[in-house]
């Protein structure tokens, strides 16, 4: 959604999410003057009396730049305030201020009307009035500083309504115009023209004595109020009705030109309205004249484009027209397939002289036409004449579809993504009962939602495989698709060739590509969940500019994330691309090069315990399902290098999969008697850690045991040490408070201050034992401690569990001063980076200090947005979780305020936790 200003109704501010009217009384008026003369200096003074009036206080020069202040935060783009002397100037881009769209509509229409052309001018008319929702500038319109520019758009929306009338009656519209025109008519009973129009229409539809009766009306409303008589034309055309006059009659042949020429879809389109709406809406934008809908094969562009144009043909006055560009493979016919579908073949006979491209563009310059160009991708050499079309007749649209960004200027790129899972299920519900009458899913609608995955819920890829319902049942289609590919066979014979299956519909993007990107395309296959552009510079040695090019094809899918871009394929796409890398004879070093980049990335996250660096869990998360591949091949092809990976991921599976780490480092282990002794004892400590969080003692214990023992005699006192603060944290858990010191006091005598790592644990879990006991002063001291150590190693993570153990001890001791401040600063850190999971203690927290200050509403908003999660928290959030559970089971004050936190997003809820006092939801 682009930014805009709107005052043709209430004044608003649209962004992103929509119309957003500014709340604050004094920022709107503020506001509306900067609009009323934008581009234009405002004095200070004027400003302020349009603030405050007659009366403004003492301090209004340092509100007014307060108020202008917080306006240029809110204002979209394209929109800024500029301070200009003692004054202030509103500058706004073209097409932001939606009067000022209003006003160059109004003259185009105008210009149309007087070039004769009454079916543009109309819908020009039209488009200018649609923008209207009100009166101008709503309750502000009769204020002292709007009042004249509110007036002077009131006169104009009525010349516009005039205008779109006279044009609407030139092509003998006036029978479905004439309620209309009788109500804005009594309305406005001294404007002459539009009483002529009136009496216009009511005699073209046989009704003579109305219009005169209507003329007699106005002249005696003219004389009564202002005491003149009627002017010469309203005289002139009561004489002609009189005459029954010919002349009077709609012109033959003037009637409405709208043509559309778009199929009849064979069927319905599921699951796109999202996409249709905001199609639409480029559509309607007169900056976003060249839109090209993008996206992989079988993602379902045409078939949105063909939905798209016929839904909005009926806004553009000359209609909708599909141009056919897959059976053209000569680009110097294009424009000649546009000619045809356009049925101009005698314009360009008529001026043989021509080119004819100038002879094309003399038959759009006068056409207000969506023109829809279908499979560019193979043509995109001649994208600068679409560029050419655009700029020279300024009323069409174009709406292309192309697997390839055409890269050219003015071109707005959408990319037509695979459907959502819930549409992908109703399409193969659709296809597969119209393939069989008895189709019946019996129960298998789990299968079902399982093959939309497996086809990455592409559609032509669904409808294939639904049309295989009369042979098989979802289930063995299921079966059936462990590879994709070859089972997706059969379409339609009424589709083109390429589109009958999905192989041949993915080739033909291939054979879009130079041998280098089909190449890229292959090597590329080996990452099974995404990569970087470093990631593909090392194992694929593919550099940007052919990874951009990729993208460009849709083979390629790019995202932005907290860390830069990253790239991934469709499933589908992979598959085909896998296939030509196993038959390129590289594969064996392609995966040999991808498990060495997967251990670089492990070890530059730091996730094991071996050295003092900062972790960094997220880019494991990220590279996930690129480990695991790594790790399979590993198991098989080199044991060494899949036990360094698998114990550099420690942390990683302690956090999250300690079931996989467990059963990923026994296999490892088993087959890698001849490791290295560290090797080793790094993976044993790793393997206890995993099977520690999973409470199997029984594989936890022997390998801290062999680890520890190992560590002892290779001298190796981190180790060493790692493994004794494990068996302290095993000891609080069994409730033996003293074992676990004990242990603690070994693991930093054997430490000995060297490892900041250890130091920081150990003072976390000093931190635990003494809230367990009740000693409150020993746990914050032990948090300053882990505190600090977490500042040196720049542990964000960790500094915001500190600052959530403090929260608690806090409220522990009633000060809900300190603890909304710890909680604040853990919940700023983690929305920031974007640690889920302590954001969720955090606004635990708050909800409990808002509890116990007695704010109901701000403790059931808090706790409402993250009730769901909370037994995932831990112990220390587990008392306040209770309090508030209990508080919502038994107070029915606080449920709406639950309900209403229930629907807030992390960030919503997250503003609303560091806000002031005041819930705003």
């Amino acid at each position: 959604m682009r930014g805009e200003i709107r005052v043709l109704g209430s004044l608003e501010l649209v962004g992103e999410r929509g119309p957003e009217p500014l709340r604050a009384p004094k920022e709107r008026r503020l506001l509306a003057a900067l609009v009323a003369e934008a581009g234009r200096i405002r004095p200070s003074d004027a400003l302020m009396d349009a603030v405050w009036g007659d009366s403004p206080p003492r301090s209004a020069p340092k509100l007014l730049q307060v108020y202008v202040s917080k306006l240029r935060k809110s204002l979209p783009a394209g929109v800024g305030i500029r301070t200009r002397g003692s004054g202030y100037t509103l500058e706004l881009q073209d097409g932001v201020l939606d009067a000022a769209r209003f006003e160059r509509l109004l003259r185009e229409g105008q210009a149309a009307a007087q070039a004769g052309n009454a079916t543009l001018a109309a819908s020009l008319f039209g488009r200018a009035l649609s923008l209207w929702r009100g009166e101008a500038y709503g309750e502000l319109a009769g204020e002292e500083f709007v009042r004249a520019e509110a007036g002077r758009l009131e006169e104009l929306r009525l010349v516009a309504l005039e205008e779109r009338f006279a044009a609407e009656l030139a092509l003998g519209r006036d029978a479905e115009l004439l309620a209309e025109l009788r109500n804005v008519a009594d309305s406005y009973p001294l404007r002459e023209r539009l009483q002529a129009q009136l009496m216009l229409a009511l005699y073209r539809a046989g009704r003579q004595s109305e219009a005169l009766e209507n003329f007699a009306a106005t002249r005696r409303h003219l004389h009564d109020e202002l005491g003149l008589e009627p002017g010469a034309e309203l005289r002139e055309l009561q004489r002609r009705i009189l005459q029954h006059d010919p002349t009077l009659a709609v012109a033959l042949g003037s009637g409405n030109a709208t043509r559309v020429s778009l199929p009849t879809p064979p069927n319905s389109l599921l699951g796109r309205e999202r996409e249709l709406a905001e199609i639409a809406e480029l559509l309607r934008r007169d900056d976003r004249r060249l839109l090209v809908l993008t996206g992989a094969g079988g993602s379902g562009k045409t078939r949105l484009a063909l939905e798209a144009a016929r839904r909005n043909a009926s806004s553009f006055a000359h209609g909708a027209v599909l141009v056919e560009l897959a059976p053209i493979h000569d680009p110097e016919l294009m424009l000649g397939a546009i000619s045809n579908a356009l049925r101009i073949e005698q314009l360009l006979i008529a001026h043989v002289d021509r080119e004819p491209l100038e002879a094309v563009v003399a038959a759009l310059q006068g056409r207000e036409l969506l023109l829809l160009l279908d499979n560019f991708e193979h043509l995109r050499q001649e994208a600068p004449i679409l560029v050419e079309l655009v700029s020279r007749a300024p009323h069409l649209r174009l709406l292309v579809t192309s697997r390839v960004v055409l890269h050219v200027s003015g071109e707005q790129v959408y990319a037509v993504d695979p459907l959502d899972e819930d549409a992908a299920i109703a399409l193969f519900f659709e296809r597969a009962q119209k393939a069989d009458a008895r189709f019946d899913p019996g129960g298998a609608e789990e299968a079902i939602r399982a093959i939309c995955r497996r086809l990455d819920s592409l559609p032509l890829a669904i409808e294939l495989a639904a049309g295989r319902s009369r042979s098989r049942t979802p289930a063995e289609l299921l079966a059936g698709l462990e590879q994709r590919l070859p089972l997706l066979t059969g379409g339609p014979r009424d589709l083109p060739a390429r589109q009958q299956t999905l192989r041949r519909t993915l080739e033909w993007s291939l054979d879009l590509l130079d041998d280098l990107e089909r190449r890229d395309v292959a090597r590329l296959s080996v990452f099974a969940g995404g990569w970087t552009l470093e990631s593909a510079e090392a194992v694929c040695d593919t550099p940007l500019e052919r990874l951009a090019a990729l993208v460009d094809h849709n083979l390629v899918l790019r995202t932005s994330t907290f860390r830069g871009s990253r790239y991934s394929m469709l499933e589908t796409i992979r598959e085909l691309a896998s296939e030509l890398l196993d038959s390129s004879g590289e594969a064996d070093a392609i995966r040999a090069r991808h498990a060495a980049r997967m251990l670089v990335i492990a070890e530059d996250s730091h996730l094991s315990e071996d050295d003092d660096e900062p972790y960094d869990q997220s880019a494991a998360l990220v590279e996930r399902d690129d480990l695991r591949i790594a790790l399979e091949w590993a198991a098989e092809q080199d044991v060494i290098l899949g036990l360094e990976l698998a114990s550099a991921l420690e942390t990683f599976w302690g956090a999250h999969v300690p079931a996989e780490g467990t059963r990923r480092l026994e296999g490892l282990l088993g087959r890698a008697a001849d490791a290295p002794p560290l090797l080793r004892a790094r993976a044993l400590r790793c393997l206890g850690g995993a099977a520690h969080q999973e409470r199997a003692w029984d594989v936890a214990d022997p390998a801290y045991e062999e680890s520890l023992a190992i560590c002892r005699e290779l001298g190796y006192d981190r180790g060493a040490a790692l493994i004794l603060t494990r068996l302290a944290y095993r000891a609080r858990e069994r409730r033996e408070r003293d074992l676990a010191r004990e242990l603690l006091d070994d693991s930093d005598r054997v430490a000995d201050g060297r490892f900041l790592v250890i130091e920081a644990q150990n003072a976390l879990l000093c931190s635990y034992l003494a809230v367990g006991d009740g000693r409150l002063d020993e746990a914050q001291a032990a948090l300053d401690r882990s505190h600090s150590f977490a500042t040196r190693l720049n542990w964000r993570w960790w500094e915001a569990a500190v600052y959530n153990v403090s929260l608690m001890v806090a409220l522990e001791r009633g000060d809900l001063e300190a603890a909304e401040r710890h909680g604040r600063t853990a919940l700023a850190i983690s929305v920031e980076d974007e640690y889920v999971r302590s954001a969720g203690q955090s606004i635990v927290g708050l909800a409990a200090v808002a509890l116990e200050r007695g704010d109901l509403e701000r403790a059931g908003v808090l706790w409402g947005a993250v009730a769901t999660d909370a037994r995932g928290m831990g112990p220390l959030t587990a008392r306040w979780a209770g309090e508030l559970r209990l508080r919502e089971a038994t107070q029915p004050a606080i449920l709406d305020a639950v309900e209403r936190g229930r629907g807030l997003q992390l960030a919503d809820v997250a503003a609303i936790a560091l806000g002031g006092p005041e819930v705003a939801v």
